[in-house]
């Protein structure tokens, strides 16, 4: 099978035939293995063998898909019943599990942090590692990655950044996120460095210095709380505690201690790659601005995903502004990327110098109308698709509609070479600016940016 690097020397042509008959080859493994995607088929009138004109019915929705146990086990604390949560994750997957594997399961967990947990520990031989989208929404996606399903998310979001921002082992990291955590983006950006040697010379940093467990992003969200008197004092005690001690205690600690590693950075003449939300890093500007800004060395850059997850009084226009009047590289305005995904996925759509967010050429992604069906044409906008026969593992199709309305250039099949991004990129892009969520909340999945 074709290494996820070999797809970047392909032909657009010769690339979009392998991935059309690629996905054939994993409908047709996954179908008789997977319940819950065989289930969602036989809805649609699909069977175990399709052609190119099914694609657009075996798609599911992302976060529909994986926080569907709300709906089937009739509750967001699925902690409440960690053997019916088993039995749902068994049917997502596309490997048997014997019932027998969860008999130790208790019958309640305090939370579901320490369910996920108790999951990897049974799970331990086959590698499971259980992330979460950000839970802002406060019902968090759940997804399981198996050894290989993992290693190739890690494999797929630091080939993007290598091959689009040119970010090597030569550059610190530095992520203004949590180190400890199961949001994608930041057990991605912990296991990835770890992978491939980062954190083993050194040149890592987390500057949030609290972790941050679903149970309390839910809680700090405060729009799904526990019934009863837990939720009361989870509203009126838990949720205000948080909150005034994020603003108080965490955000200025994680301000302080980012500043402090890229003034290190700067004195050492490191090279360095500054990651994290738009809101987070704004903060950090800010404290910058007010000291007279800050010169790093020539080639860094300032890194943004996550999107903008609350309410905010400026812009990421303003954010993006603020940033590069508080950061320089080499006397020169810093380069500042933003990166697209989701939890739900295994790939990252990482920005070029033309504003646009470029697609993985591994992943196979096009466009739906209003009806759901396939817009057959380069320039299309509509709502996101996309089949990731190659980086998604074999633990579940990864084959997905988002939720997120976009401007696809050279999507699908139709590449049109007179439309190719200027950045000399010849792969299927977003068009610069062209995002947006539509605002569904038992829908929306966990966007890089919005």
């Amino acid at each position: 099978m074709l290494e996820l690097p070999g797809f970047y020397t392909l032909p657009p042509p010769q690339r979009d035939q392998l991935l059309i008959e690629a996905v054939l080859e994993q409908h047709e493994w996954h179908y008789p293995r997977n319940v819950a995607y065989r289930r969602h088929c036989e809805n649609r009138g699909v069977g175990a063998h399709i052609t190119e004109g099914d694609f657009a019915r075996v798609l599911r929705p992302t976060a529909q898909t994986f926080k569907s146990y709300v709906g089937e086990l009739g509750t967001a604390f699925p902690q409440d019943c960690p053997v019916d949560f088993a039995r749902w994750v068994a049917e997502q997957i596309s490997v048997e599990v014997l019932p027998e594997r969860w008999a130790n399961l208790r019958s309640r967990y305090s939370s579901l942090e320490a369910l996920l947990g108790a999951l990897e520990t049974l799970f331990a031989a086959e590698g499971w590692r259980i992330a979460t989208s950000s839970g802002t929404s406060g019902r968090a996606s759940i997804m399981v990655r198996d050894e290989e399903t993992f290693s190739l998310a890690l494999d797929s979001f630091f080939l993007g950044i290598q091959h689009a921002w040119g970010i090597d082992l030569d550059y610190r990291l530095i992520f203004v996120m949590p180190e400890q955590t199961r949001i994608a983006m930041a057990q991605a950006a912990r296991f990835g460095t770890e992978k491939l040697g980062y954190a083993a010379r050194g040149q890592v940093a987390y500057t949030v210095p609290f972790p941050a467990s679903p149970d309390m992003i839910r809680i700090r969200a405060a729009r799904t709380l526990r019934p009863g008197l837990r939720g009361w004092l989870e509203r009126h005690i838990a949720a205000p505690f948080m909150n005034w001690m994020g603003e108080h205690v965490a955000i200025p600690r994680s301000i302080r201690g980012t500043v402090d590693v890229l003034r290190q950075s700067a004195a050492a003449g490191e090279k360095i790659m500054l990651f994290g939300g738009p809101i987070q890093l704004h903060g950090v500007a800010l404290a910058l601005r007010h000291d007279g800004g800050l010169d790093l060395p020539p080639g860094c850059l300032v890194g943004t995903g996550g999107g903008m997850k609350e309410a905010y009084a400026h812009s990421y226009t303003e954010i993006r502004r603020d940033l590069a009047f508080a950061l320089r590289s080499g006397g020169q305005p810093i380069r500042i990327r933003d990166v697209y995904g989701m939890a739900e996925a295994n790939w990252g759509a990482f920005e070029c110098a033309e504003g646009n967010h470029h697609l993985p050429p591994w992943v196979y992604a096009l466009t739906l109308d209003a009806a759901d069906e396939i817009i057959a044409a380069p320039n299309a906008e509509g709502i996101l698709a996309f089949f990731d026969p190659f980086g998604g593992g074999k633990l579940f199709p990864p084959f997905f509609k988002t939720t997120d309305r976009v401007h696809l250039i050279n999507g699908g099949r139709w590449y049109d070479p007179a439309l190719a991004c200027p950045c000399g990129e010849p792969t299927a892009y977003i068009q610069a600016g062209s995002i947006a969520r539509a605002d569904l909340f038992d829908e929306s999945g966990c966007a890089g940016q919005v």
